[in-house]
């Protein structure tokens, strides 16, 4: 059983939803716009989100970037907005999926739940090493702890996942759709969320010397994570082996 917090401004919406989560067995909190979503989320103190876009007083963008301030639990946008600019903008703001109106019931409630499974991940597994360092990213697994040059920085558990698996496999390609499936799972279909999280997690991992972020673009496959080699330590990976 999860606690997850619902905001959308149209009534039979949020009636509807709370119900199906509440039918799975989890608690819910509603609120009609973002002003009052933010106040349920300090008060409620959700596992999850399930964000509506275009609400009063505070949109959902919105919403999710003053959660992203304060927290990493998941957020879940569902809106009946299909442009990429509002997906990019979106997922930007630190929304860990993007779902589209008309979505059923099932689907919607198998993402959350995704979501929900991916952060409470184990950060170490039994023998396994809990550290990873070159000259560029230091990171402690044990802690969920990420440093670039030195300076901590703050990951979403998505973003985490995928920088977790880049290093576990540093220097190899590794294809879009692998990564779609070890991090968000096999019921998912869109490639967009790897790039857009892709490239959040890049913007992090810039440093000081305008260097390029070491997450390298291997055109018309997918991504691979390029070590600094002049003092890179063996990857020593605390997630599971594939």
């Amino acid at each position: 059983m999860a606690k997850v917090l619902i905001v959308d401004d149209e009534p039979a919406v949020l009636t509807f939803l709370k119900r199906l989560f509440e039918d799975a067995g989890h608690r819910t909190v509603g609120a009609p716009d973002g002003a009052a979503g933010l106040r349920e989320f300090f008060g409620f103190q959700p596992d999850a989100s399930v964000v509506d876009i275009m609400m009063p007083n505070i949109d959902g963008v919105e919403l999710c970037r003053r959660i992203r301030e304060v927290s990493y639990p998941p957020v879940v946008v569902l809106t009946a907005l299909d442009r990429v600019d509002d997906k990019v903008r979106t997922l930007a703001a630190g929304a860990d999926d993007y779902v589209t109106k008309p979505v059923s019931g099932r689907e919607l409630l198998a993402r959350v739940e995704a979501c929900l499974r991916r952060s409470r991940w184990p950060t170490t597994t039994t023998g396994a090493h809990t550290s990873y360092s070159d000259s560029h990213l230091s990171i402690d697994f044990a802690r969920r702890e990420v440093y670039v040059d030195g300076e901590r920085k703050d990951l979403t558990p998505i973003e985490y996942a995928l920088l977790s698996l880049f290093v576990r496999r540093a220097g190899e390609a590794l294809a879009a759709e692998y990564l779609l499936v070890q991090v968000w799972g096999r019921e998912y279909d869109t490639l967009g969320l790897v790039k857009w999280h892709v490239s959040n997690l890049r913007k992090k991992l810039e440093n000081r010397h305008g260097q390029p972020p070491p997450i390298a673009t291997v055109r018309g496959y997918g991504y691979r994570y390029e070590r600094q080699a002049e003092r890179a330590a063996p990857v020593q990976a605390a997630a599971a082996d594939d």
